[in-house]
């Protein structure tokens, strides 16, 4: 009943926070069109000369070049009223607002806010570039908006709403970030907390994760620019933030699944890329400070590609040993793919309006709190199969005066072979119970493996098929084909019964 409560209160939160991002537009009377001109080498004064076209939509990716924007806007209601010229792109703040004077037919720069440290116009100071319009009743205008990009990516698709939707989404936004923030300080504290309680390397790794995810998303979404630094210093320390949050989501992940037991040589490889690649591009990053920013937007993009492929590994890895560790490391993170899939779909064809942004924040958290939950969940249950097993071998003078109560002793012990270190442990007191089986079984069947070892070790204390899936942590068929191959090796004809030549060994 406990867990159901838990449960429906969580997806209350989510479809609270997933609703009430959704805001509504104010009705816009005003007639307007964007046309545009790509790579202009001409000054501004040489404006009339520049060719200008119309387009869909402006994402250009990887752009390098100057890109000019020219707005034709009529004010079609009887008083005078304001509108908001507002774009997509996050990454590029050197946005400069012209209006055209009729009379000298020439172009007077708008008086906004000047930023001289990154010389961005803008109304607002915002993340996205941004410009108030005020025109008079029935006033023809024509606007023209200049930017220039390094090779970073660039999203500048404009639109125009009212002032009072821009309103509505500089508070929604707002109030979204308290929230948001608020909630990612809040966890960091809870996990800080914990590992002073149990002590683990994991928390390590994921207190770093956190720390990394709230400044890569304080850069994504411009605050940072706030602090008043100079833009390509902000820019190293996004791109150092970026390959921290890389770093230490994919040790986590390690961690969590534990590669390092699973698969010891992919877990090696793991980290000599890492070296390899974070170091080298750190290298290249600091030793050609000026010019790296313009190529390392696209160097991150591919090596997005390199983590997913190192992160699928560890998954496939861990997917026969280890697969409640791997449905509790999915279910947050298939929620964060999800929201930020639809995220991005939302950008282009805006199934709901505000700012799509925030469905990308709702997934972070419900992945921050996922991963929370679930690592507290498998580190209590760990703690709790190691108190077990303590307790066991407690019990072993007891037990230790009669061989035929050895099945007792280990039926005690339940799903405790998480790791080495269960493992281990279980080993030595079967061995004090039963010296020769162990050694018996690798004298004369060397080519039998550590796992099936084990299995054969759970078989002949009595463990049934179903009891070493559960231990093992493995699926009931993956312990029958184990039991098959295990037969082949022993050599043992189909009269004898597996369970039967282990006791007598």
């Amino acid at each position: 009943m406990k867990k159901t409560k838990y449960i429906h209160l969580f997806f209350s939160l989510v479809g609270f926070l997933f609703f009430s991002s959704c805001s509504t537009e104010h009705p816009l009377n005003v007639d307007y069109s964007f046309e545009v001109a790509k790579d202009v080498e001409q000054s501004i004064d040489d404006f009339d000369r520049v060719k200008f076209e119309s387009f869909d939509d402006l994402n250009l990716g990887f752009y390098r070049g100057n890109l000019w924007i020219k707005l034709e806007i009529t004010n079609e209601e009887n008083e005078d009223k304001s509108y908001m010229f507002v774009s997509n792109d996050r990454f590029n703040r050197n946005y400069v607002f012209y209006k055209l004077d009729t009379l000298s037919h020439s172009l007077k720069l708008v008086n906004q806010i000047k930023d001289t440290l990154r010389h961005d116009y803008r109304t607002f100071n915002n993340p996205n570039p941004n410009l108030k319009i005020d025109l008079e009743a029935n006033e023809h205008a024509t606007y023209l908006i200049t930017s220039t990009s390094d090779g970073r990516t660039k999203d500048a698709t404009p639109k125009i709403i009212s002032i009072e939707s821009y309103f509505d989404f500089i508070n929604e936004s707002t109030i979204w970030s308290i929230v948001f923030y608020g909630i990612i300080i809040c966890l960091l504290l809870i996990n800080i907390y914990q590992w002073t309680i149990y002590r683990k390397e994991i928390f390590l790794y994921y207190i770093f994760y956190i720390v990394s995810t709230l400044f890569v998303y304080l850069g994504i979404e411009g605050y940072l620019y706030g602090l008043r630094l100079d833009q390509m210093v902000l820019d190293h320390f996004i791109f150092v933030s970026v390959k921290l949050w890389a770093l230490s989501l994919i040790m986590y992940t390690s961690k969590f699944l534990e590669t390092q037991i699973v698969a010891p040589n992919y877990y090696k490889f793991i980290k000599v890329i890492l070296v390899v690649v974070l170091g080298g591009i750190l290298l290249y990053q600091f030793v050609f400070y000026h010019s790296s920013i313009q190529y390392l937007h696209y160097f991150e993009n591919i090596l997005s590609v390199l983590w997913l492929l190192l992160i699928i590994g560890i998954l496939l890895f861990s997917a026969k040993s280890r697969w409640l560790e791997l449905k509790y490391y999915l279910i947050p993170l298939a929620c964060f793919i999800v929201f930020t899939v639809f995220g991005v779909v939302n950008v282009h064809l805006q199934i709901f309006a505000g700012n799509s942004f925030t469905y990308v924040k709702i997934g972070a958290i419900i992945e921050l709190i996922g991963f929370t939950y679930f690592m507290r969940a498998l580190i209590k249950r760990k703690l709790n199969q190691s108190e077990i097993l303590e307790k066991t071998l407690k019990q072993k003078e007891e037990l230790l005066a009669s061989k035929a109560s050895l099945v007792s002793v280990f039926k005690l012990i339940e799903n405790t072979f998480s790791n080495e270190a269960d493992w281990k442990s279980f080993k030595e007191k079967f061995e004090r119970l039963n010296p020769n089986f162990i050694s018996s079984l690798t004298t004369k069947y060397a080519d039998l493996s550590k796992s099936e070892i084990r299995l054969l070790t759970l078989i002949r204390i009595g463990y049934s098929q179903k009891e070493i899936a559960d231990i093992l942590n493995i699926a009931p068929e993956s312990v029958k084909k184990s039991r098959s191959r295990a037969r082949r090796k022993l050599n043992l004809p189909d009269s004898v019964t597996l369970k039967e030549y282990l006791l007598k060994l």
